[in-house]
């Protein structure tokens, strides 16, 4: 009965994309993916590991990986670790160029066409983000002085990356509430 429920609530919020490098996020994010998070490739850090699995608590995965052997091994290592998360498997034809295969080789056209169900679900699904514009800077998050608290935010919910913008990111896919967020960084 729970997991239907959370299945149910993930079903109203918008997908999470697990992509391997830096081009394949820039990719992503022009053409409307809002969440999008890199492994780095092949090793990923366990705090990234850490990280999707909070985030797979509140949302769905979407593995958009390179379709050569390296992005199998880390779909397979993902779902050992996270548990399941749904594919979006690009045709290894389309992937390539200059002799590379991947995510970052595609052209815009093929690669919305890969992702025009979850794209569709993410345009239409009204999900209210938990953080305003101004509540990192409000709440000491961003701006001079403000890195200390942000390292608490990090440290506890295994976020990768340190900037502002990368952090108010990470809450917003974690759906952390700013009540939460103003918890989190008065206890010590």
């Amino acid at each position: 009965m729970e997991s239907t429920k959370i299945n149910e609530l993930k079903s109203q919020r918008r997908y999470a994309y697990v992509v391997e490098g830096m081009t394949d996020e820039e990719k992503l994010k022009r053409i409307g993916c809002l969440f999008v998070i890199k492994t780095g490739g092949r090793y990923i850090r366990p705090e990234i590991i850490d990280f999707l699995k909070l985030i797979h608590q509140e949302r769905e995965l979407v593995l958009v990986l390179d379709p050569d052997g390296p992005g199998r091994d880390i779909k397979a290592h993902i779902e050992r670790q996270v548990g399941p998360c749904l594919h979006a498997d690009a045709d290894i034809n389309e992937a390539k160029a200059k002799g590379k295969v991947g995510i970052a080789q595609m052209q815009i056209e093929p690669l919305k066409k890969l992702l025009r169900s979850f794209i569709t679900h993410d345009l239409y699904v009204d999900e209210n983000l938990t953080l305003e514009e101004d509540d990192l800077f409000d709440l000491g998050l961003s701006g001079p002085g403000s890195k200390e608290k942000r390292m608490r935010l990090v440290n506890k919910y295994h976020i990768p990356y340190t900037s502002s913008k990368s952090v108010e990111d990470a809450l917003l896919m974690l759906c952390i509430s700013k009540e939460q967020i103003i918890k989190d960084i008065q206890n010590d």
